[in-house]
């Protein structure tokens, strides 16, 4: 009995732990995506989007996942595909979106119309893509994935130049897109958006970091799974709009380093996204540390503006070594529409009110406050007398008493 015993052990492989990975593994494996996206066979988004995966990798097996069905080594060489130089708009649109080809440069050039260079798709053959510019009574939009590295030169004359890139880390490896514009009586925009949609294998689907508790994961999985499928669109008429941020997020990354920041904000994006979902809110936009959410009434956004507070104030109770604090800003009104985006008074005032709380505040507009306290679910504090940043008049603001 006990020798066929002994034989079944002997037969048994011992099992094999998984091996920890580290920071010289996620920079080969970063390494490898960079090449592959400069050989064309990943997408600039796609690029990010695995490198995203790498960085949050613990595990040698996680990092072999992003490789997966890459081949074994990238060969620019042997790839010949005409790459795009021009996008014109003479009185008329012009666009480079979806997947094309891109080289060292590519010039945009729109007389009365409006050129749109959208390079999230884009397969980037070279480390440094310069975008010449040139918009003559016209504009020209150029959008980019979230933490690529981009810089914004020119000259405007009567026109203007912009860039508004959500302020997250830059993604080692990632090529650099430098845009020199010339509007001339026109406008050069240049802003990052993230694309919502799987790229690669199976393996690479958004696994939570092993560091954060159990709930969070459920939480993203239940909030990836309704999300299929769903008409999305922000309400229309007039919407409560609420800006939330992690409150000294620049200091927390220079404190933490890029690795601990990005498992950080996976953490909050995971509560307030769960939040927003309960109440019926749109998404209109993350800018990595924060949130742009457009709601179809002033209760459900300050019913989801009390549950993220709460949600966070549970959160740092559990963890108190590194603490998240919020500070949220809602404002109601009838914003103006540009495609999936939402703009005009209405948002820059619910903006301000963001960057004006402290951490861990929710301050809403007059009438906002008017909207929602004949409700009587909602306590406030004093209001207050403030100027906002490209608001004229003086504003009457107040605080929300959620911890009653």
């Amino acid at each position: 009995m006990s020798d066929k015993t002994g034989a079944v052990a002997d037969n048994l492989e011992p099992a094999t732990p998984e091996i920890r990975a580290s920071d010289q593994d996620r920079e080969r494996t970063v390494e490898q995506l960079r090449r592959h996206a400069i050989d064309g066979t990943l997408t600039l988004d796609e690029f990010t989007d695995r490198v995203g995966v790498a960085l949050a990798a613990r595990t040698r097996a996680e990092l072999d996942a992003v490789l997966s069905d890459l081949p074994a080594a990238a060969a620019p060489e042997a790839r010949r595909v005409r790459v795009r130089r021009w996008v014109v708009a003479f009185m008329s649109g012009s666009k480079a979106k979806g997947r094309w080809r891109v080289g060292e440069s590519v010039t945009a050039v729109a007389v009365m119309g409006g050129c749109e260079l959208d390079f999230r798709r884009a397969e980037i053959n070279a480390p440094e893509v310069r975008v010449t510019a040139v918009a003559i009574m016209g504009g020209i939009d150029i959008i980019v994935p979230v933490g690529i590295s981009v810089e914004l030169t020119g000259l405007p004359i009567m026109g203007g130049k912009h860039i508004k890139i959500a302020d997250v880390p830059f993604l080692p490896g990632s090529p650099l897109i430098s845009v020199r514009a010339f509007p001339i009586m026109g406008g050069v925009n240049v802003r990052s958006k993230p694309e919502s949609r799987k790229t690669g294998p199976a393996d690479l689907e958004r696994r939570p970091s092993q560091d954060l508790p159990v709930e969070l994961s459920e939480v993203e999985e239940i909030v990836a799974s309704r999300g299929e499928g769903e008409a999305t669109g922000a309400p229309e008429g007039t919407v409560t709009i609420m800006f939330s941020d992690i409150a000294g997020y620049s200091e927390i990354t220079d404190r933490l380093g890029d690795l601990a920041a990005h498992d950080l904000i996976r953490t909050h994006n995971a509560i307030v996204r769960e939040q927003v979902h309960t109440q019926g809110g749109h998404e209109v936009k993350s800018h990595g540390d924060g949130f742009m959410v457009a709601f179809s009434s002033a209760t459900r956004g300050l019913r989801c503006a009390v549950a993220i507070q709460k949600a966070f104030e549970k959160y740092c109770l559990e963890h108190p070594q590194e603490p998240i604090h919020v500070h949220l800003g809602l404002h109601a009104g009838e914003p103006v529409r540009d495609e999936d985006d939402l703009l005009g008074r209405t948002v820059i005032i619910a903006s301000r009110l963001s960057d004006l709380a402290s951490p861990g505040e929710i301050l809403v507009s007059s009438l906002l406050h008017d909207l929602a306290e004949s409700a009587g679910e909602f306590r406030f504090g004093e209001p207050r007398n403030v100027e906002l940043k490209g608001i004229s008049s003086a504003q009457t603001i107040y605080p929300v008493d959620w911890q009653g």
